[in-house]
């Protein structure tokens, strides 16, 4: 109850006033919190348009602090969680210059993804913004990711690696919805059909292994942007890794599986693997169709798969 009474107070009497004292000052405040890595990186593309054109001066807050640390479109980063103080504040104090980078539908269905309610065929990144009234130019969004110097040498002891190589991953994320994914199986057939090519696979322990592969597990968030920073090329799902490649303009081969529409993740860096229009139920958008991983497996082939890497491989 007191907590009710002080949210609505916050709202009615210090929202308008805050709002107002940073528009004053070309300031705007941007805040994410959230457990999906991958929406803090793409959010950086959002960043980037508003710092270029707006010249705003942005701070940020986010649980995924250690992402922004070097970017230069950020005038200040503070680490949030749901149990921080700051965040019950920001909540309430939303309005033209304090800006939660979420989507409006976000719990609008549970078994549905939220992009279902927003305009169709719009980047992930739009739906998280367009509510924002700013200027921004969604037509070709990038990620941004920047070393310190200090670090890149730093990592080249802690995580040593081959002159030449590409990265893998034998499964995806599968806590949100089980749709995102093709085979393992398949998987390891792209790497046994390119034994030339020195493999390393990325992800988790606890994550099927792939043969013929080196692994590298359990990597934080910026050790991961510097194995794919160094990499040659990625095979991948939609998800983290597929945003973090766009920072480094990497060449991606997307195993794209049709739960959502292409433009929702896509990037000029991506080479798309996908026979979508094929399948019934392309878009999905349901958390947990039942038809949706066989019809998938059945529809994307092994053999075509390896065909469209092998053509545009190099």
């Amino acid at each position: 109850m007191i907590k009710k009474l002080i949210s609505n107070f916050i709202k009615k009497f210090l929202s308008k006033y805050f709002n107002k004292f940073l528009e004053r000052r070309n300031s705007i405040i941007i805040f994410r919190n959230g457990s999906a890595i991958g929406d803090h990186v793409y959010m950086s593309s959002i960043i980037r348009e508003i710092f270029i054109r707006e010249k705003k001066k942005i701070y940020l807050f986010t649980n995924y602090y250690e992402f922004y640390l070097n970017n230069p479109r950020v005038r200040k980063i503070f680490k949030i969680n749901k149990k921080n103080f700051f965040w019950f504040f920001l909540r309430n104090l939303k309005g033209k210059s304090i800006l939660e980078f979420d989507s409006l539908f976000s719990k609008k269905n549970k078994d549905k993804h939220f992009l279902f309610f927003h305009k169709k065929n719009i980047h992930l990144a739009q739906a998280m913004s367009e509510h924002f009234n700013l200027n921004i130019n969604y037509e070709n969004l990038k990620n941004e990711f920047f070393f310190s110097q200090n670090e890149i040498e730093s990592f080249k002891y802690k995580i040593p690696l081959p002159e030449k190589f590409s990265l893998i991953q034998s499964t995806t994320k599968k806590t949100f919805t089980k749709n995102k994914e093709w085979k393992i199986n398949g998987m390891q057939t792209i790497v046994n059909s390119f034994e030339n090519i020195n493999w390393i696979q990325i992800g988790k322990s606890g994550e099927p292994i792939l043969k013929n592969c080196k692994t590298i597990f359990d990597l934080e968030l910026r050790e991961i942007a510097y194995v794919i920073y160094r990499c040659n090329f990625l095979v991948t799902y939609e998800g983290l890794f597929n945003h973090i490649a766009s920072c480094f303009n990497k060449k991606n081969f997307l195993i794209h599986t049709g739960f959502l529409p292409v433009e929702a993740f896509f990037y000029q860096n991506n080479i798309l693997v996908e026979r979508n229009s094929n399948m019934n139920c392309y878009p999905c958008f349901k958390l947990n169709c039942k038809s949706h991983i066989k019809d998938c497996e059945e529809n994307l082939k092994e053999e075509f798969v390896i065909n469209k890497i092998r053509s545009n491989i190099y």
